[in-house]
């Protein structure tokens, strides 16, 4: 496409743009909500960074064309329109949470509020668990990931482009369509390595970005060859992409990625069409339009105010609680953008040698950063809570580390003599209970844990389709162990988040063919549907009896009441197991009692923690479990007994 095409861009006010941007934020925030018919209202994040990377490129390239373009003018514009809002929520968040967070809650946020003030809070939150997990119960400032990802293409943008138009301005729009496809397909190919980095690094969205800068070649040609008709049926096929994707994708399609085309290619569909559309004034009515003025503000207003309400609460939204959130996170959104936004944007004097807004912000990112070092360094500033039962971050910590790091080395709780026993361990990070429970409870033999991954029941099976080739190279690498044919038995267990008898007795029977020794299948334990740090917070109790019993409200027993009875009678039913020597270990009878009315999140004697989130035990509840177990079934902690049983 010839040049001279983009050497007569002009920056104009398109008020459908603003209804999309207005479109983008209502899919997020009715996401956020957790209204059913919304599940993939994330992709608003996606339509997001469409409209940035257009909006952007044109106006550097007008710039750039007009011999008006400078970096400092450039960077001074994004300061203002960007971190007098952006601030002042961080500030805002900062002071919720000294009200109302736990001492290791708000320890945690003083760490993300540094790295959000820094613009590069998709780093923090990609070294966590992702998006979608349920921990972001206490992640306030979990929505400015999608700002950093804005901030840094800013930062490396404008001199990529505005390189590549004075070397390349002929093949301006090849260069652009070039990166798209890398970014795309990088995107795509480490997916099942990396999930999350793929989700929140700018490399793999950054062809978002370029979606949106490559409509500038192609709006121009639409203007010339398609009649408004045409323009109408753009338009709408735009909006029905990605509305659509909005309601039938979830968090567990495979995105970013190829299928991230589909909500994209709505967001350049209106973008290119939407100028001569008929149909425009969908998007272009007053109504829409403000709310997309204001949508910046009320994306940063709104997630602070969701977590805020559902940490003090700790309750699924009522249909009246969605509603008056999302109308207060409007009104409070357009209070930002009137008394924010709208005053700081621009400068009262023009044509300023240096512009202050530089010094401004310097001071109070300067100043966020030291209270965020304070914060963290103080473990949340714990003397607020004098007395009170809670799990610092220190705490959560050192739990994690006992799954995710120890337990991966030869050297560290593995570490065991071959003479008192050598056991596999085959789960996903759940069955780490168990190796903890053995260690603690006097098993001195070495033992194997092969990880079935985070994201496989039945010890490689996909929960969702979208794992389905990183469980099936993971359970491949775990049958090729060498370990199978050493060993004096083997230990399986997850959190048998569904049940698949067939798939089970496929899987029990794979891993029968790699061994000889006698196979343990370990029931599901009770897990709950909220962190139990939380759960005791809102107990308002420090009384053992009173928190365990106010638990029971969030206890999954009812699902794992009914799994547990059905393997129970699979295994009392079918005689392959018995004539393989293959047991079922009942935990759920073990933590909860005959009647399964005992369970306990937190120690009769001390208060300590049993569990450092939903499901996963600490330490000292794995003890215990052990403690029963070696009650119940002693010869699982000596292999002698094993032999012999």
């Amino acid at each position: 496409m010839h040049n001279s095409r983009i050497d007569k861009l002009t920056k104009e006010y398109r008020p459908e743009l603003n209804g999309l941007r207005g479109l983008a934020v209502l899919l997020v925030l009715f996401y956020h909500l957790e209204f059913e018919w919304m599940k993939g209202g994330f992709l608003g994040v996606d339509i997001f960074l469409v409209i940035s990377g257009y909006f952007i490129s044109r106006n550097i390239l007008v710039d750039v064309q007009l011999n008006l373009f400078t970096y400092s003018r450039f960077y001074t514009k994004r300061i203002r329109r960007l971190f007098p809002a952006l601030l002042l929520t961080i500030i805002l968040t900062m002071a919720a949470g000294y009200l109302l967070f736990a001492p290791g809650d708000y320890q945690r946020l003083g760490l993300s509020s540094f790295f959000s003030t820094v613009s590069a809070s998709n780093f923090f939150f990609w070294s966590e668990a992702g998006y979608f997990d349920g921990s972001t119960i206490a992640k306030p400032l979990l929505h400015m990931w999608s700002l950093s990802l804005e901030e840094q293409f800013y930062l490396i943008w404008p001199f990529l482009l505005v390189t590549a138009f004075g070397l390349y301005r002929k093949r301006l729009l090849f260069f652009i369509l070039t990166g798209v496809l890398l970014s795309l397909f990088s995107a795509e190919i480490l997916f099942a390595v990396d999930r999350s980095a793929v989700f929140y690094l700018i490399p793999f969205r950054m062809f978002e970005f370029m979606l949106g800068a490559a409509c500038i070649w192609f709006e121009r040609a639409s203007y010339a060859k398609l009649n408004k008709f045409k323009h109408d049926v753009l338009f709408s096929l735009g909006l029905v992409l990605m509305i659509l994707p909005s309601i039938y994708f979830s968090q567990h399609t495979k995105l970013p990625g190829f299928l991230s085309l589909i909500p994209c290619g709505g967001a350049m569909f209106v973008i290119i069409g939407g100028k001569k559309a008929f149909l425009n004034r969908l998007l272009s009515n007053k109504i829409v339009e403000y709310i997309g003025k204001a949508s910046y503000s009320i994306y940063l207003v709104h997630w602070p105010l969701i977590v805020f309400y559902t940490y003090v609460t700790l309750t699924d939204f009522s249909i009246y609680e969605q509603v008056v959130l999302g109308l207060l996170s409007i009104g409070l959104g357009f209070l930002m953008w009137h008394y924010i936004e709208n005053t700081f944007r621009y400068p009262r004097k023009k044509n300023m040698k240096f512009d202050p807004a530089w010094i401004i912000v310097l001071v109070i990112v300067t100043g966020i950063c030291l209270f965020s070092k304070v914060t963290y360094e103080s473990g949340g500033f714990v003397s607020r809570f004098t007395g009170e039962l809670f799990m610092s971050n220190e705490e959560l910590l050192e739990n994690r580390k006992n799954y995710w790091m120890e337990t991966y080395s030869n050297n560290g709780i593995l570490k065991g003599e071959l003479d008192e026993g050598h056991v596999i361990v085959l789960g996903n990070s759940h069955a780490i209970d168990l190796i903890y429970a053995l260690r603690f409870n006097g098993f001195d033999g070495k033992i194997t844990s092969l990880q079935s991954g985070s994201r496989c029941y039945n010890f490689g099976s996909p929960e969702q389709k979208i794992d389905s080739d990183f469980c099936k190279t993971r359970k491949s690498q775990n049958l090729k162990a060498q370990e199978w044919g050493q060993v004096d038995a083997v230990y399986v267990h997850d959190d048998w988040p569904i049940l698949d008898i067939p798939d089970f007795r496929i899987a029990i029977r794979e891993i029968k063919s790699k061994t000889n020794a006698p196979i343990y299948v370990f029931g599901p334990k009770i897990r709950y549907t909220e962190n139990v740090p939380d759960i005791v917070r809102m107990s308002k109790s420090i009384v053992p009896e009173v928190i365990n019993e106010y638990a029971r409200k969030y206890s999954e027993l009812a699902t794992k009441q009914k799994i547990n009875n059905a393997l129970a009678n699979e295994f009392e039913s079918n005689i392959y197991y018995h004539e393989n020597q293959i047991r079922y270990i009942d935990l759920l009878h073990l933590q909860g009692g005959k009647e399964l009315d005992e369970f306990e999140i937190v120690a009769p004697d001390n208060l300590e923690f049993l569990y450092f989130d939903g499901g996963h035990l600490t330490q000292r509840g794995s003890k215990q479990l052990g403690k029963r177990m070696k009650t119940n079934h002693p010869y699982l902690f000596d292999t002698k007994m094993i032999m012999n049983e």
